[in-house]
């Protein structure tokens, strides 16, 4: 199928995030990079690259352990966040399924709660095999489904109650990876070796009032199929939404879980 609208609409959406990303994203994202840079084993003037590096979170934290990292990102509006961020850091606009490096470059490739988004991850798997070193290891994260997060649970329930979704654009299945026995497969066909699974317990952590706003700013898949239905569904969803995470109140937040899971494997020596 083709997903180039798809495409197209992630590379505007999260363009359009680039300066919301801290007060947003971050919130829930940033959680799951130190488990995994624990599972690329990352160790003190280690070549990283960091795949799809948004502002640069995974590789500033590589680069504070001592790691030699670098980032690629599809938007150029990410690009001069990390930058913005860490100015003494190298990062370019590159594309994770079709990398412009050479093979056997790096001792580690991670990327962060970026899969979800891209329209072929098997294509981002086996390049990031091939751009590593004989014995290098590859990390990613992934937001797992409805059926174990409570923030999917009870959001896609409502959307999916109440949108028409022939209206929205073809994309790929959001939590394919999700499944354990289907990302430990695609690892497994890229060639990857000392495969391991964990679950890193997120919670995301927002402004109370409005949930439904700010999850609006937070990602961009469900953004995008809001933005095609009309004001009135719009505004139903709006207060179903609202209405379900005020269970989720914590003072003047809402702390909801929205839990990860990290795979990572070897490449051979």
């Amino acid at each position: 199928m083709d997903y180039s609208d798809f495409r197209e609409s992630e590379h505007r959406g999260w363009s359009d995030r680039a300066n919301d990303y801290d007060d947003a994203t971050a919130r829930a994202t940033t959680q799951s990079i130190p488990a995994l840079l624990a599972a690329v084993k990352l160790h003190h003037g280690a070549r990283l690259l960091d795949a799809g590096c948004g502002p640069g979170y995974a590789a500033g934290a590589a680069a504070a352990l001592g790691a030699e990292a670098s980032g690629i990102d599809f938007s150029a509006r990410m690009i001069e966040a990390a930058k913005e961020r860490f100015p003494k850091m190298s990062f370019e606009i590159g594309d994770v399924e079709h990398l412009a490096v050479a093979d056997r470059s790096y001792d580690a490739v991670v990327s962060n709660i970026v899969l979800f988004h891209v329209t072929d991850p098997s294509a981002a798997i086996d390049e990031a095999y091939r751009v590593l070193k004989p014995g290098g290891r590859f990390a990613f994260s992934q937001w797992l489904g409805p059926d174990q997060s409570a923030l999917y649970k009870g959001l896609l329930g409502i959307v999916a109650s109440r949108v028409d979704m022939t209206n929205a654009e073809a994309a790929p299945d959001a939590f394919d990876l999700s499944d354990q026995a289907r990302g430990t497969a695609v690892l497994e066909d890229a060639g990857f070796d000392e495969i391991r699974v964990t679950r890193v317990d997120n919670v995301l952590r927002a402004p109370a009032e409005d949930f439904y706003g700010f999850f609006m700013r937070f990602g961009v898949r469900i953004p995008n199929i809001m933005a095609s239905q009309s004001k009135s569904v719009q505004e139903l969803v709006r207060a179903e939404v609202n209405a379900h995470f005020e269970h989720y109140r914590c003072g003047d937040e809402t702390h909801v879980p929205m839990p990860s899971v990290i795979y990572s494997g070897r490449r051979s020596p």
